[in-house]
């Protein structure tokens, strides 16, 4: 059996939500490997056992190893020139999750990609959840009302997060996933407010909004209010992060990648996650390249720009003070 040859730009920690299940796929084979650091390249290459470290460029990687699919690790501020690079080529591609900090750039590659017939995948890894595929049977039987939701913690460590030049700030960088996973679920948006404050967080560099609370009104009448907040301490308690959906006849509480309760009149019903949603998200899009189907990919790159569309709504509706129509 001819192996899909998969390339890797970016070799940091998030890589290895998905080098290690590539590794492991009989019919995938890691070629190359590129980072701006080639000592991360080389512990990659060295953790596989396949393929060749470059140095020179991504396009370098890419002329020479011919891969079936380019994998995209880099910082938020990075993307463009790597995804057209792989575009130009006609190489198929997965891109991390913000895949870009301003609409004109996403639009871009996304028609770029559809213009070449390119199967892509953005790492929106919730909507491959055995939970959330079980959240989404059981409110086909019921109306959801509202939903509140929340993403807080503290700042991670990644040197360009507190900013938003580089990060696009919480809500684009990390709490994206809860806006993609509300659109998997309740549709798409028609509008969103969002209210943000500062003063809680005082580091140096930073320049981020310490906690915000966006209310989006979805298409099919239902609000959802979803808070986002980096301000938490080591002292803090803990915050238990996730959606709560409230039914007409039903309550649906969904703890952020571990657990679903689903509760009625009659019943609770509590599921813990069993499957592992980064391997999920890779064989989801490694059976779509084998098949040449796009369909098997359930967070394909044109479907995910509606999702950072309506993160970069929340930004601007922070500057603005006005409601964004979507």
């Amino acid at each position: 059996m001819e192996k899909l040859k998969i390339a890797v730009c970016g070799c940091g920690g998030r890589s290895m939500a998905h080098i290690p299940h590539l590794k492991d796929f009989e019919e995938v084979e890691v070629v190359g490997y590129f980072d701006i650091r080639p000592e991360r390249a080389e512990e990659k290459r060295a953790f596989v056992g396949t393929g060749k470290v470059y140095r020179e460029s991504v396009e370098e990687m890419l002329d020479d190893c011919r891969p079936d699919a380019l994998y995209i690790c880099v910082p938020p501020d990075q993307h463009g020139a790597i995804e057209m690079a792989a575009i130009a080529r006609g190489v198929n591609f997965f891109v991390e999750k913000p895949l870009a900090l301003d609409m004109k750039t996403a639009e871009a590659i996304r028609d770029g990609a559809a213009e070449k017939g390119l199967i892509t995948c953005v790492g929106f890894q919730d909507r491959y959840l055995d939970i959330v595929r079980m959240t989404r049977e059981f409110l086909a039987d019921h109306t959801v009302a509202f939903v509140d939701g929340s993403w807080v913690g503290g700042i991670p460590g990644a040197y360009w997060w507190p900013t938003y030049a580089t990060s696009g700030g919480q809500i684009v960088e990390q709490n994206i996933h809860h806006f993609d996973l509300s659109r998997y679920l309740f549709g798409e948006p028609k509008s969103v407010y969002c209210a943000a404050r500062k003063g809680l967080v005082t580091r140096e560099g930073y320049d981020l909004h310490d906690v915000s609370c966006a209310v989006i009104t979805f298409e099919s009448g239902v609000i959802a209010d979803i808070y986002t907040g980096c301000y938490v301490t080591r002292d803090h308690p803990g915050y238990k992060n996730g959606l709560r959906i409230h039914c007409t006849d039903a309550e649906v509480d969904y703890q952020l990648r571990n657990n679903v309760t689903f509760r009625t009149a009659n019943s609770t019903q509590n599921f813990l996650r069993v499957e592992n949603h980064e391997e999920a998200i890779n064989r989801a899009y490694i059976d779509a390249l084998k098949a040449g189907d796009q369909s098997l990919v359930r967070s394909p790159y044109a479907d995910a720009c509606k999702s950072l569309r309506l993160t970069l709504a929340c930004n601007e509706s922070i500057f603005t003070g006005k409601v964004v129509e979507l």
